[in-house]
């Protein structure tokens, strides 16, 4: 009877053993999982994106804004191009998409058009992929910092992480400046020597 009791108490203790051993060994992969996805998330936080801006057309429009009748107005071409190693996602507006830009000077603005059906949506682009938006800016000629020679659009990048519909709205993230992920700016277009 002594001879069971010894053999039944060590394999008791071995089971527990072995449960202390799975147990250390189960936190052990949970916080390198938690580090392996900090780190992606990290890297997701500064995308290789470039914004290119290209020059399409410049003419005159012709309407009465701000004691002035005629307005230079430019068609630009902008590119948002996934440089990073892996798709990127990103919020934008499903129809004012130019709320995600804004224009280094403050003598040009978008002209929006016609804007229907307006919401927060998630963009993705995969590796090289591209978004291409065809715009329309125009001169506003009374603005104290005309001196300003280039033209450069910055692309307010706001992680998709971070458009949840429960969570802070998407006009805040836009409205206030200091919640801007990264601002990616574009190529410069010289409009102010353009005539």
């Amino acid at each position: 009877m002594v001879d069971t009791i010894t053999i039944e108490g060590t394999y008791k203790g071995l089971r527990v053993k072995l449960k202390k051993t799975a147990m250390r060994n189960t936190i052990y992969i949970l916080i390198i999982l938690i580090i392996v996805s900090c780190q992606q998330s990290r890297h997701s936080d500064n995308p290789n994106i470039i914004v290119r801006a290209k020059l399409m057309r410049s003419y005159d429009s012709v309407y009465f804004h701000q004691d002035t009748l005629k307005h230079k107005t430019f068609d630009v071409k902008i590119s948002i191009i996934n440089k990073t190693g892996k798709p990127v996602s990103f919020c934008m507006m499903s129809s004012s998409w130019f709320d995600n830009f804004i224009i280094n000077n403050d003598y040009m603005q978008f002209v929006s058009g016609t804007i229907n059906h307006n919401f927060p949506v998630t963009k993705h682009l995969n590796m090289n992929d591209s978004l291409v938006f065809n715009a329309s800016i125009e001169r506003n000629n009374h603005t104290m910092y005309e001196n300003v020679e280039t033209t450069k659009f910055g692309f307010i990048f706001i992680d998709s992480s971070r458009c949840r519909v429960l969570d802070i709205s998407f006009d805040s993230i836009i409205g206030d400046r200091s919640l801007h992920d990264k601002i990616i700016w574009s190529n410069p277009l010289y409009l102010n020597q353009r005539k």
